[in-house]
């Protein structure tokens, strides 16, 4: 625009000029003018190759963005199509899994349940099994406490029907001297005659009669002084001795308030001599007929050591477990705990 406007005023100059010019003048004017023509078309060549260049540079970056924005567009197409794929293929694979993992959990519910069935059954098959095992030990306890007890009675009854009566023997023959031959001796018979049944006087007796007469027990001494004193003889040793008077107190008051504690000591006195079965039956006698007294845990403990001893070991499992159940606040249950952990 510049260069236009100094052309303008060029040639304004010239026509102002133009009558008090020289022809030379007029020339150089005309020289000046077409310099500035040619100048003018320089610089409209110039500046329109430079429009043209710019302009084609321009096309050319713009076919070039247009081609990356294709190319652009093409991968965010690709990519939007990928990425659909992969939803619809993520979506299925969650599908399976979740299918997967339901017939799992349910295949696993399943053999849950079968083997909390199997549980039960196996557990109420110990529970049976333990509680039979149980019942038996007692029953063969409380059998063994009642043969033990018909023998006690019948050896107490026995003794007492013999401290006031005599048992008379009598030959079943006499000497005989034969002529001045040797005495003769006949076998005389041991059996004892009717007479021992009943008393007789001595007045009435045959001279040759042999009298063995069996003299009465001396009257136990009851209460109290009668258990100290097995006590004592518990106390030092003399266990034979201790279960012989024990057994005096129980058969003069079976029922009285230091019954179990009797039949405990003496389940003691066997155990602490070694027989153990015996032992067994004096301490059940104190769990059946007593339950409720202070020396029934112990009482357990011991039958079940010495079913230990015995080397019953499953019996004595059985006996530990009924102490920890029946008595869980007594000191005996840990014990019974500890023995039962060693076995």
């Amino acid at each position: 625009m510049k260069g236009l406007r100094n052309l303008v005023v060029a040639g304004c100059s010239v026509l102002l000029l133009s009558q008090c010019a020289t022809q030379d003048e007029v020339r150089k004017l005309n020289y000046q003018i077409r310099t500035v023509n040619q100048k003018v078309e320089e610089v409209k060549s110039s500046t329109t190759n430079q429009m043209q260049k710019g302009q084609a540079s321009s096309v050319n970056r713009i076919d070039a963005m247009s081609g990356e924005t294709q190319q652009l567009r093409a991968l965010v197409e690709e990519s939007g199509q990928k990425s659909s794929q992969l939803r619809e293929q993520t979506k299925e694979d969650l599908a399976a899994l979740a299918s997967t993992v339901e017939q799992m959990r349910m295949e696993n519910e399943q053999r849950i349940k079968a083997l909390e069935a199997r549980i039960d059954q196996v557990s109420g098959s110990l529970d049976r099994v333990q509680k039979a095992r149980v019942e038996a030990a007692e029953q063969r306890a409380r059998e063994a406490a009642r043969r033990a007890e018909e023998a006690r009675k019948r050896t107490v009854v026995a003794a007492t029907a013999s401290s006031g009566s005599q048992v008379t023997l009598k030959p079943a023959a006499k000497k005989v001297r034969i002529g001045s031959g040797t005495v003769v001796s006949a076998t005389q018979s041991t059996k004892p005659s009717a007479a021992a049944t009943a008393p007789v006087p001595s007045e009435s007796k045959p001279a040759t009669e042999k009298q063995v007469v069996v003299a009465a027990p001396a009257a136990p001494v009851t209460g109290t002084d009668l258990f100290s004193q097995g006590m004592d003889s518990f106390k030092a040793g003399k266990y034979k001795e201790a279960n012989k008077i024990f057994e005096q107190v129980l058969a003069g008051n079976p029922q009285g308030a230091k019954a179990a504690q009797t039949l405990f000591y003496m389940g003691e006195c066997l155990f602490n001599q070694g027989e153990f079965d015996l032992a067994i039956l004096d301490y059940q006698k104190v769990i059946s007929n007593h339950p409720k007294d202070s020396h029934t845990p112990a009482a357990l403990l011991k039958q079940g050591m010495s079913f230990e001893k015995l080397t019953d070991h499953e019996t004595a499992k059985i006996i530990y477990k009924k102490l920890i159940a029946d008595y869980p606040n007594s000191s005996e249950a840990g014990l019974a705990e500890k023995r039962l952990n060693n076995l």
